[in-house]
C-alpha cells in the first residue's frame, strides 16, 4: 500500500496514522476519513493529495479504483501538451479552501503559494502561473 510504504498506518484506529496524513498533506482528517470510507473527493482534493504523495494523477485515480488505466489514452508525455492550463488553475485562496487548510493557516499557506508559483515563473516551470496568481 502507497500510504503504508510511506509511514502512514491507516488501518487501526488508535494509530494516529490518519491525523497524520491529513496534517502532512494539509488537508482535513475528516476529508481523509472520507476517502478511506469510499466516498470520491472532490477533484481538488485527490490533485492535492496526488501531489503530496508524488504519484501522477492518472495513477493516483488508478491505485484509488477511480479509474482504469484504458481510461487514459494519452499522457500529456506522449502529446507534449501539459494536462492542466494555468488559465483554469485555482487561486491560492480558493486551493486552501479546497485543500481544507484550517482558517488560521491560510494566510501562510496562500503566501507559500504565491512565492512556489512565482519561483515557477522564474524558472519556466509549467507549475508557475501568472493567470493563477489571485
Amino acid at each position: 500500500c502507497l500510504l503504508a510504504d510511506r509511514g502512514y498506518d491507516i488501518t487501526s484506529p488508535r494509530s494516529g496514522g490518519k491525523t497524520r496524513l491529513a496534517e502532512d498533506a494539509g488537508v482535513a482528517p475528516a476529508t481523509v476519513t472520507r476517502i478511506l470510507s469510499g466516498r470520491v473527493p472532490d477533484l481538488d482534493i485527490q490533485v492535492v493529495l496526488s501531489r503530496f504523495l508524488g504519484v501522477p494523477l492518472d495513477e493516483f485515480l488508478v491505485r484509488t479504483g477511480k479509474a482504469a488505466e484504458g481510461d487514459f489514452q494519452h499522457s500529456r508525455y506522449e502529446s507534449g501538451h501539459s494536462a492542466v492550463s494555468s488559465e483554469n488553475s485555482l487561486t491560492p485562496e480558493e486551493l486552501a479552501v479546497a485543500a481544507g487548510v484550517p482558517r488560521e493557516d491560510r494566510d501562510w499557506f496562500v503566501t507559500m503559494v504565491r512565492r512556489l508559483r512565482k519561483q515557477g515563473d522564474a524558472d519556466g516551470s509549467a507549475a508557475g502561473g501568472a493567470a493563477a496568481e489571485g
